[in-house]
């Protein structure tokens, strides 16, 4: 399926995309009046989390920023993969997805760092997370790295990661968390690994389920082929249907463009 990143409007994005903005809005005025206490209590400071069981800083560091170039990089980028993203997974598995990717970013940071007293904060590790899967949903899309050099999705995550490894070793004192950024490329593979994905509408791909996961891990089973065509075709077929059962003017910005694409892409209007 051809798609590209674009610019939406607020209008247009999807309600949990729109969300996960407005908290780490909040987030950003919070610590603009509070900074201090907001970082201690709310972001990621992996010496509390395992001497004092601050449990709660892995999921509340996400919506914390340091600045407003902080913030708006991180919006953006959420902007951006989020539209495309959230109308793939679903909303509910779209906002489970963010937030595993962002709590396991940070739970990787504190093992590797248990004894430091820094806090970390940003929803750079879930944002990864987010490219990783905008890699794994549409692999061959060409982005461009700098608006200037083009990259199909899978090499742009590839080498966001190695930057990030070679960043985390090269510049340990930066201010920048590198080693959350690629835990959060690590949260993302492993959830379409070991759980999978379904669309929104489908029900296509990986199921999760207790024994499906354990095989998942043992490797007993190999990952299905994901046949890009079906999925596409599912897809509309559902849009349809959804047609059928309540009028075209139940459709969602994003279903209007997937039945267009579609329809172009064959001929004519599907």
């Amino acid at each position: 399926m051809s798609m590209s990143l674009r610019a939406y409007s607020l209008n247009e994005l999807p309600p949990v995309t729109k969300g996960l903005a407005a908290g780490a809005l909040l987030g950003w005025v919070l610590e603009m009046a509070f900074s201090g206490p907001v970082n201690y209590y709310l972001g990621l400071v992996p010496l509390l989390v395992v001497r004092s069981g601050w449990l709660w800083q892995p999921l509340t560091y996400i919506f914390i920023h340091a600045n407003f170039w902080h913030f708006l990089f991180n919006a953006f980028m959420l902007w951006m993969l989020g539209a495309v993203i959230e109308p793939v997974l679903g909303s509910r598995r779209f906002l489970i997805y963010f937030l595993f990717c962002g709590v396991v970013a940070g739970l990787f940071t504190v093992l590797a760092s248990p004894g430091s007293a820094k806090a970390v904060i940003g929803a750079s590790g879930a944002v990864y997370g987010l490219l990783y899967a905008f890699a794994a949903l549409y692999p061959g899309q060409t982005v461009y790295v700098y608006f200037l050099f083009p990259m199909t999705a899978r090499q742009f995550v590839i080498f966001m990661a190695g930057l990030s490894l070679v960043l985390s070793f090269a510049t340990p004192n930066s201010g920048i968390a590198n080693f959350t950024h690629l835990s959060g490329l690590a949260a993302g593979w492993l959830w379409f690994k070991i759980i999978g994905y379904r669309t929104q509408d489908t029900g296509y791909g990986a199921r999760a389920s207790g024994l499906g996961v354990l095989r998942r891990i043992l490797g007993v089973f190999q990952r299905p082929v994901v046949d890009r065509e079906a999925e596409t075709q599912n897809r509309v077929d559902a849009i349809l249907e959804k047609i059928s059962r309540k009028g075209e003017g139940a459709l969602t910005a994003a279903e209007r463009r997937e039945l267009d694409e579609y329809a172009r892409s064959k001929g004519g209007r599907a």
